[in-house]
């Protein structure tokens, strides 16, 4: 049986240890409202399938990310979930993720 939970609290999730963040649930709405960003419409047209998708998932994350644990700058401070440290945050995972072992 598949159960859905209807509910639209925002819920924390676990992404590594002793890294967490309090995100919305992923709905239609969010998604379309992502899609109108200016960040998303503002894409150039000749920029890549790639390009596209960083600027989207950007938004995405910045409108989902309400806070987090654990995340922190160059010193270990921590820093607060903000549109621009949320986006440095997904440059660190799409830099590391890109990485050949």
């Amino acid at each position: 049986m598949l159960t859905l939970d209807l509910t639209n609290a925002p819920r924390w999730h676990d992404f590594a240890p002793g890294v967490r963040a309090q995100l919305r649930p992923l709905t239609t709405v969010l998604m379309v409202a992502t899609r109108s960003d200016p960040a998303v419409e503002t894409v150039p047209e000749q920029a890549s399938d790639e390009e596209r998708a960083v600027a989207f998932a950007k938004a995405l994350a910045r409108r989902a990310v309400l806070c987090w644990e654990g995340v922190g700058d160059a010193d270990g401070n921590p820093i607060n979930a903000d549109p621009e440290a949320i986006d440095a945050l997904l440059d660190v995972w799409r830099s590391t993720a890109s990485r050949q072992c």
